[in-house]
C-alpha cells in the first residue's frame, strides 16, 4: 500500500518541500514515481513523520542526531503498542556508546564493576546487549559524583520504586488509550508521549521546587 504526497501531508501536517527535504536527508524513503508529478509514499511514512517531528519539537533533535537514531535503531511503524515501546526505548537511550572497553568506561568515571553491578540490580542504570545505554552513560557521570554521599542511595532507591509503580500504570494507560483510539489516527501515542516524556518530568520538577520554595518560607 502507497499514500500520495496530499494524504501525507494532511495526516503530518506538515509542508512539501519539508517532506521533499527529509527525503533529501535520508529520513524518509524515496518515493516511487509511476506517473509525472506523482510521488507514492510507504504506507509507515506517516508514523515516521511524526516521530521525527516529536524528536525536532519534544526532544529537541538535530535532522543530522534523527538521521543518526534512524541509522542506530531498527523501527516497525505497523504497530501501535509496538512504536510506543519502540519510541520509548529509543528516548531512554538503547543504541550503544562506543569506548573500545567496559574497563575504560569505568576507569572514565572512576567506578568499580561491583558500584556498578549496585546500580544495575537497584535498577538506576541500564544494560543493552552487554553494553549501558547512552542515557545511562550520562548517569554514570552523575553517580560518579554522587557516590561520596551515601544519603543519595535512599533518594535513589525512592525514585526507583516510584518509577516502578509509574511504569505499571503508564503501560495500562497506553493501551487503553491506543484501543480506543479506533480511528487509527495515532493521536492516542502522540497524547501518550506528550503525557510520558513532557507531563511527568515537568510535574516531578514542579513540586522539588514547590517543596523547596515551601522550605525556605518557614521561619
Amino acid at each position: 500500500m502507497s499514500i500520495k504526497m496530499a494524504t501525507l501531508m494532511s495526516e503530518t501536517g506538515e509542508t512539501r518541500s519539508t517532506l521533499l527535504f527529509y527525503v533529501k536527508e535520508g529520513l524518509l524513503e524515496e518515493p516511487s514515481k509511476p506517473k509525472p508529478n506523482v510521488h507514492l509514499y510507504t504506507d509507515d511514512s506517516i508514523e515516521r513523520v511524526r516521530l521525527i517531528k516529536t524528536l525536532q519539537n519534544q526532544l529537541h533533535y538535530s535532522i543530522t542526531q534523527i538521521k543518526q537514531i534512524f541509522d542506530d535503531n531498527k523501527f516497525d511503524f505497523s504497530s501501535g503498542v509496538d512504536v510506543l515501546i519502540q519510541k520509548l526505548d529509543l528516548f531512554t537511550g538503547v543504541s550503544q556508546k562506543h569506548f573500545k572497553s567496559m574497563d575504560e568506561a569505568l576507569q572514565t568515571y572512576n567506578l568499580s564493576k561491583d558500584e556498578i553491578n549496585e546500580y544495575l540490580n537497584l535498577g538506576v542504570l541500564s544494560m543493552y546487549q552487554d553494553y549501558f545505554s547512552d542515557a545511562s552513560w550520562k548517569s554514570l557521570e552523575v553517580l560518579s559524583e554522587l557516590k561520596s554521599c551515601d544519603k543519595t542511595f535512599a533518594l535513589l532507591k525512592a525514585y526507583v520504586k516510584s518509577a516502578k509503580e509509574l511504569a505499571v500504570l503508564e503501560y495500562e494507560l497506553g493501551v487503553q488509550l491506543i484501543k480506543q483510539d479506533k480511528e487509527g489516527s495515532n493521536k492516542a501515542q502522540e497524547l501518550f508521549l506528550d503525557l510520558v516524556l513532557t507531563l511527568k518530568p515537568y510535574i516531578f520538577n514542579l513540586h522539588t521546587k514547590l517543596e523547596h520554595t515551601r522550605r525556605c518560607n518557614v521561619k
